[in-house]
């Protein structure tokens, strides 16, 4: 059994994602390549699986001229899509190709974008078995249109077996998309351990490192910037936190995906500029771990979500958390144990969890082992791909 797995961007949560299960799954023996993006975030490391590093070579070509296409917000970021939509179709090309002449008959997506449906198109037309991790049930987390509920409903139709990380999320799957129920299979989110380096820095150093005061407490909102994470949601909650916590800090640290002007003319409203870091940029692997070696508390102030692997880092981490009690965190957050979940926008009481913790450092220490250990049992990728392996063979007994 020969598996081809695609993970379309080459980094990012997705692809941290798709390489640890990839290292799971070779570790059970699995015959398994990863078909994924030129410039692949692991590309350099010594890999135990074989990569297929082909896709959006010529929009790779392009930002390394003109670095600015790189960015998530604008017009450079219309044209690299552009550039990619044209590359697609040989990209699909390219990959059919591969798995003929290396008789790989079942393929494994991971990803979130409309377009893939070309890619389970070809498969199927090639007798191919697809499988699809839905990371994403609102992939780019913005209103669905009719056209796109469409879209989603023939692909996941298309698709022999589907993966979700939560059973809200396949209630949601089922519902929205009219998804066969019997074709879906629930499993965690894996750890991100992987994060965590030999090096170990206490958090003293790291708020020092930062240029932060040690004796501050540190909220640490991390990842991509955009409505459904719910930052404006933790900035206005900080002046509330401020009155009890008064050496607060908020470190927010992620690429904004949208315009960040909204949310500074929160901070500038509330006056919180002094109370506030920010590093608002993407976070290359190696410097993710100092953020959350620095973080008293880790704050998930969602929106909407499917499942989050902010989440995960965090645990590794051994870091407690405040989410929102919605999507997968009902199901990944032990309430009371490893952090709290509060209603959704409700700021006075995301406040006043954020408060009791911060205002606790036994509180800190106990909840932060428990979310350390939710990652080295409840979440291992041992588990996780055996559970992959059944959804396998199922495909190639079908």
């Amino acid at each position: 059994m020969k598996i081809m797995m695609i993970e379309t961007l080459g980094d990012g949560g997705i692809a941290h994602y798709t390489y640890n299960l990839l290292n799971a799954l070779i570790s059970k023996k699995v015959d398994v390549g990863l078909f994924t993006a030129k410039d692949y975030g692991f590309r350099h490391e010594n890999l135990p699986f074989k990569v297929h590093n082909r896709m959006f070579r010529i929009a790779s070509y392009f930002i390394s001229k003109i670095p600015g296409l790189a960015k998530e917000t604008g017009i450079p970021s219309i044209i690299r899509r552009m550039i990619k939509l044209f590359e697609y179709p040989i990209n699909t090309l390219e990959a059919i190709l591969l798995a003929k002449s290396e008789n790989i008959k079942i393929v494994h997506l991971q990803s979130v974008n409309l377009i893939e449906l070309i890619i389970i198109i070809v498969f199927k037309m090639f007798n191919r078995r697809v499988i699809y991790t839905i990371h994403n049930v609102m992939p780019r987390h913005r209103k669905l249109r009719s056209y796109h509920v469409l879209i989603y409903r023939i692909m996941y139709f298309l698709c022999d077996q589907v993966i979700i990380h939560s059973e809200k999320g396949k209630e949601e799957v089922v519902n929205l998309y009219r998804v066969n129920p019997n074709k879906i299979h629930v499993m965690p989110h894996g750890d991100y351990k992987f994060f965590v380096p030999e090096k170990v820095l206490s958090k003293r150093e790291a708020k020092i490192e930062l240029g932060i005061s040690p004796k501050s407490k540190t909220i640490l909102f991390f990842g991509a910037i955009r409505e459904n994470k719910g930052l404006k949601n933790i900035l206005l909650a900080l002046p509330q936190i401020k009155k009890s916590v008064p050496n607060v800090k908020l470190l927010i640290v992620g690429e904004p995906w949208e315009d960040y002007g909204e949310y500074k003319k929160v901070i500038i409203d509330k006056q919180i500029e002094k109370d506030v870091y920010e590093k608002l940029n993407y976070v290359p692997n190696e410097e993710v771990p100092l953020y959350f070696f620095a973080a008293d508390l880790v704050v998930l102030p969602y929106n909407e979500v499917t499942q989050s692997g902010i989440l995960q880092i965090a645990y590794a981490f051994g870091k407690p958390v405040v989410a929102t009690d919605l999507g997968g965190f009902r199901e990944a957050v032990e309430d009371g144990k490893n952090g709290y979940l509060v209603p959704l926008k409700d700021i006075q009481g995301l406040a006043e969890k954020c408060v009791v913790i911060l205002t606790d450092d036994k509180r800190i220490k106990k909840m932060g082992n428990y979310s350390r250990y939710l990652a080295d049992t409840k979440f291992s990728w041992e588990s996780i791909a055996n559970k992959t392996i059944n959804v396998y063979e199922t495909c190639s007994v079908d």
